[in-house]
């Protein structure tokens, strides 16, 4: 990265007010918040406050405005992304697209899922889903051969997640992709952990659906979670999980059964939670004007002094040392690690503590390699005490 494009993601230090008063690296799990969300909650506030129910008139199209821009930080065409509230709704939906009846009612999953997913289709077996659990001799390392094997002409779905939430290992989703195709089986990417951090581009992947949320890299606050669906099975695809706003005339007030929005609204349900939208909105537009591939070069050079300590200390190291297989975050277990993870915290060092797995410290475009050094010296310091 050059010494130019580094002062240019550095400018951008002044948005972001927590930096004044912490060093903030557990931007995996809630991103520093923009300066510019509090106009933005202001915006909404007051259009409340001036047009009542005439806002929806505004309020309607930023849906879809708000999906077309996340849209473009994963390449998804216009019209093929919509705003939701959370992982767990959006699940809900996809799920609730087929009728799980036998014997095409398999649904594949490893372990190394975060809780909301291994939650979801468990619970999912109540409604004729044939849930498969791969499960992980280590919950660091994604089993890919054994979830391949296990595809087969009775997988309707395979759910898996990018990039891993405990080891920051990406997943060969392509991989995966390929071979549930074969069989015309469905793949659902979860990438909450990378969606802000890298590029991404659904077209080239050939996923059926992908799914995240806005709290981490993307800067985007929480309520703002988001749905893509391929374009051409938008109206192939009938959710039971609908709503008003799913009717193609919402507005009409028309009786069951549902006639379906010929587009991707059909996926959006119920009134939608505008104050996240809001909020998400600043932070996307800051992550599409730094640029994916810039951040995504940045964090490789913040990351890498992280991996070199603790190899140095020889800590276990939870995270892939090799670039081509590291999301944005590094995990390691140290010594006294929940200790020396409160003591931290104490001193507003920012991070993050997974039982049985260790800390995770993850900077984003606009931390300085001196914080990086400073929370490691930090940990130095206190495991010397």
């Amino acid at each position: 990265m050059t010494t130019e494009t580094r002062n240019s993601l550095l400018s951008y230090r002044d948005q972001f007010p927590i930096l004044a008063t912490s060093t903030y690296l557990i931007n995996n799990s809630l991103g520093a918040m923009p300066r510019s969300v509090h106009n933005a909650l202001d915006d909404y506030a007051t259009l409340w406050e001036t047009e009542g129910v005439a806002a929806w008139h505004d309020w309607l199209p930023m849906v879809q405005e708000v999906g077309d821009l996340l849209g473009r930080l994963i390449g998804a065409p216009s019209g093929s992304v919509l705003m939701h509230h959370s992982v767990s709704s959006t699940l809900a939906i996809v799920a609730s697209c087929f009728d799980w009846k036998p014997p095409r009612n398999k649904v594949i999953h490893s372990s190394n899922e975060f809780p909301t997913v291994d939650y979801f289709w468990n619970a999912w077996q109540r409604y004729g889903a044939r849930v498969q659990r791969i499960e992980a001799e280590d919950r660091h390392i994604f089993p890919l051969e054994q979830v391949l094997e296990a595809i087969d002409d009775e997988t309707l779905l395979v759910s898996v997640s990018h990039v891993l939430y405990r080891s920051s290992q990406i997943v060969d989703v392509e991989a995966i992709t390929r071979r549930a195709h074969e069989v015309g089986a469905y793949v659902l990417v979860d990438a909450y952990q990378s969606v802000g951090s890298m590029p991404i581009d659904v077209a080239a992947w050939d996923i059926d659906f992908l799914t995240g949320g806005s709290v981490k890299w993307l800067c985007g606050g929480s309520g703002a979670g988001y749905l893509y669906v391929r374009p051409d099975l938008i109206t192939k695809l009938e959710p039971a999980a609908c709503g008003w706003i799913s009717h193609e005339d919402p507005f009409a007030f028309t009786p069951a059964p549902i006639e379906y929005a010929p587009g991707i609204t059909r996926f959006l349900g119920g009134t939608p939670a505008m104050p996240g939208f809001y909020a998400a909105r600043e932070g996307y537009r800051i992550i599409e004007e730094v640029g994916l591939q810039a951040i995504l070069s940045n964090s490789l050079q913040l990351t890498r002094p992280i991996l070199d300590w603790a190899l140095d200390r020889d800590f276990t190291l939870r995270t892939p040392t090799d670039d081509s297989r590291r999301g944005g975050h590094v995990t390691i277990d140290l010594p006294r690690c929940k200790e020396i993870s409160d003591r931290l915290l104490e001193k507003r060092f920012f991070h993050d503590y997974r039982p049985g797995s260790g800390i995770r410290i993850s900077p984003h475009f606009f931390n300085t390699a001196g914080e990086v050094q400073a929370i490691l010296d930090e940990i130095d310091s206190l495991l010397a005490s």
